[in-house]
């Protein structure tokens, strides 16, 4: 028996992965910046790595890191992170013989570079997870479209094999009854001549 209905793709798992994908990413962002920032913000306390003996805050290191594996989206969470824990005993004291742009300078000079180092490597991250996407539904369409074609290759093959059984049925009825038609005449030949002989017969008997 052929199967007429279509058979369609069954894109439901890879619809629930593609939309859980995104909380799991921010999930483990935001896992990721508690965990480094928060290690880091210990060792300064603790003494054991001070950020004085960086050149540069180690905190940058981190918002870079979770840009380039979150995009934009992680690397503003773990630079507004980072300003927080950088400032969480609050702003310094402007010294009197300060100004206030170095004032300016000194309490906001690294969270702003984290802000721009999230955005530049967010960015390029973003934009690449984008193309990224795109290729893969290109892909699964691809490979829907091939199974699609595969399954209606199927169901065509299934029906031309059913027709031609159904054709080679019709012919051998058509070859046994034109078999059966040639069979008749010849039969009522043989039996007229049968006759016929046994009339001749009794003729020259008599």
């Amino acid at each position: 028996m052929s199967n007429d209905s279509t058979a369609l793709p069954h894109g439901f798992p890879e619809t629930v992965l593609t939309d859980l994908m995104p909380r799991r990413s921010n999930m483990l962002a935001i896992a990721e910046g508690v965990v480094l920032l928060g290690g880091l913000t210990i060792l300064n306390a603790t003494g054991v790595l001070p950020f004085s003996a960086w050149n540069v805050h180690p905190f940058l290191f981190v918002v870079i890191l979770l840009s380039a594996q979150y995009g934009i989206e992680g690397g503003i969470a773990a630079a507004v992170g980072a300003i927080i824990l950088s400032h969480i005993g609050g702003l310094p004291v402007r010294p009197i013989d300060m100004s206030y742009v170095d004032y300016f300078r000194m309490a906001w000079a690294d969270p702003l570079s984290w802000i721009v180092a999230a955005l530049v490597a967010g960015i390029v991250t973003t934009h690449r997870g984008r193309v990224l996407q795109q290729q893969t539904a290109q892909l699964q369409k691809a490979v829907a479209a091939e199974k699609l074609i595969a399954t209606q290759y199927q169901v065509l093959a299934q029906r031309t094999h059913m027709l031609e059984r159904r054709l080679a049925l019709r012919s051998q009825a058509q070859w046994d009854g034109a078999e059966e038609t040639e069979g008749k005449p010849a039969a009522v030949t043989a039996t007229a001549s049968r006759r016929a002989a046994r009339g001749g017969g009794g003729r020259r008997s008599s």
